[in-house]
């Protein structure tokens, strides 16, 4: 008598044999040269049917209300613990990178300004 290990072995060689072998329709009945011998025929499985899902009752939109708002609670929480972790500025670092950004603001402001004022000058040279 063979081990249940010796088995599915067996099994899986049959399965390699089967995907060289000419296309067979599903539910046909396959037969090896091993199981012709050992007179057992082989079943192929048809595909899987596609499952239908449950229609939605009315308490499962109460359940839905609720997983809302358990996932907001938990998105909360979790956001919470982020902004633990950060490292807020200081007064004295706050006012200066406010400074620098106003300054650099200004700057660039000014040289668009003079760059729009000399094609202006430029533009009615060439019109007038």
């Amino acid at each position: 008598m063979k081990k249940p290990s010796q088995k599915t072995k067996s099994k899986k060689g049959t399965k390699k044999k089967k995907k060289n072998a000419s296309t067979r329709k599903k539910g046909a009945v396959v037969a090896n040269s091993k199981l012709l011998q050992e007179n057992q025929p082989v079943i192929e499985k048809p595909s899987r049917a596609i499952q239908k899902t449950p229609k939605k009752t009315r308490e499962a939109k109460v359940g839905s209300a609720t997983k809302i708002a358990n996932k907001v609670g938990q998105f909360l929480r979790e956001a919470k613990m982020e902004l633990k972790k950060v490292k807020w500025p200081t007064r004295k670092e706050l006012l200066a990178s406010t400074a620098v950004v106003i300054v650099l603001t200004l700057l660039v402001a000014f040289y668009l300004g003079l760059v729009d004022f000399g094609l202006i000058k430029i533009i009615k040279n060439v019109v007038g």
